[in-house]
């Protein structure tokens, strides 16, 4: 009996789950990263940020300084040092915004609906013309860049990107977003070795 309660309890929260996933706004994520062939990204093991562009999203700035800190020093085993130290690599990293807005339109025909319903000699019918309503959704797209740049060269070697269909307006949630993108795009840090060559 009591198995079988737990599983109507696991079924129940299951169900619910899904409900409220169905219920969630999605937003789409692209992330990318491209990089110089041949590099030595073996002997990377020091970096520096270096200022990039100007960002008009000033809460991303410190997300993005703490997950690139984190991920590169404690993940990848990188030291961060200062521009002046020599560093293997220069860090930087770009973010814009670009607004726009996602129109809806539903098509209602008049020609049908409910009748015959006789309430005291009068019928209830729904007929008519039809009409056509067109909803604007505004959003906003964010583009977040993380370049890596040899120090010796002052050569672009790396550069992730991730697109946000959709940024979010609460500290927690950007957060959030920034956390996913640095990690996304740091799992493509070092790029894989050809081993053909």
């Amino acid at each position: 009996m009591k198995q079988q309660r737990r599983w109507t309890s696991y079924l129940s929260l299951a169900m619910f789950l899904a409900v409220a996933a169905g219920c969630l706004p999605l937003h789409a994520q692209t992330v990318r990263a491209n990089w110089k062939l041949n590099a030595p990204f073996a002997t990377y093991k020091t970096y520096a940020w270096q200022p990039g562009t100007e960002t008009n999203h000033p809460f991303y700035r410190q997300y993005v300084d703490e997950y690139v800190n984190y991920a590169l020093t404690a993940k990848k085993k990188m030291g961060r040092v200062s521009e002046s130290q020599s560093p293997d690599l220069l860090v930087q990293y770009h973010f814009a915004t670009q607004n726009t807005v996602d129109t809806t339109t539903t098509y209602w025909s008049g020609g049908g609906g409910w009748g015959g319903w006789g309430w005291g000699g009068w019928g209830w019918g729904m007929g008519g013309p039809g009409y056509v309503q067109t909803q604007q959704h505004p959003r906003t797209i964010g583009i977040l860049t993380l370049d890596m740049i040899d120090a010796k060269t002052n050569q672009l070697v790396w550069r992730g990107q991730a697109i946000e269909d959709n940024i979010a307006v609460a500290g927690k949630n950007e957060e959030k977003q920034v956390a996913m993108s640095v990690y996304k795009m740091l799992q493509r840090y070092p790029p894989p070795i050809d081993k053909k060559k």
